[in-house]
């Protein structure tokens, strides 16, 4: 009877669901560099844009990333880092990122899949370029 609730406790062990992040190994040593995916903005003459919001949603998810008070030198956005890694199916979530203009128009919708590498964000598809027009 003993090995009974052994085997029994085995199967239902190995039986209960695996959420995402069981794929990662726990002893898993990841590198101290912190990642982040994101996208240029210019417009058809390959002027940079300046945005002043963007919002990152992952399908699924009900909380939207909002970003604001970009450097006026730099066109390229963080579309998601590191920090939203736990949220992120390994194998790809999809992502809708939006830009807006200083008058919080919309200028653009674009969508990305992204996973990870249980250390880090990895881009899988989606434009590196983002053309306004």
């Amino acid at each position: 009877m003993k090995y009974a609730l052994y085997i029994l406790l085995a199967l239902c062990t190995t039986a209960c669901s695996k959420d995402d992040k069981s794929d990662c190994p726990s002893d898993l040593a990841c590198t101290e560099i912190f990642v982040s995916i994101g996208a240029k903005v210019q417009n058809s003459k390959n002027e940079d844009i300046l945005l002043s919001k963007t919002t990152t949603q992952i399908e699924g998810k009900t909380n939207i990333i909002t970003k604001k008070n970009f450097d006026p030198v730099y066109s390229y956005y963080v579309i998601l880092d590191d920090s939203s890694l736990e949220e992120l199916n390994k194998e790809g979530s999809t992502v809708t990122f939006k830009g807006y203009d200083t008058n919080n128009q919309l200028l653009f919708t674009e969508k990305f899949t992204i996973g990870h590498d249980c250390c880090h964000v990895v881009k899988l598809s989606g434009k590196d370029s983002i053309l306004v027009n």
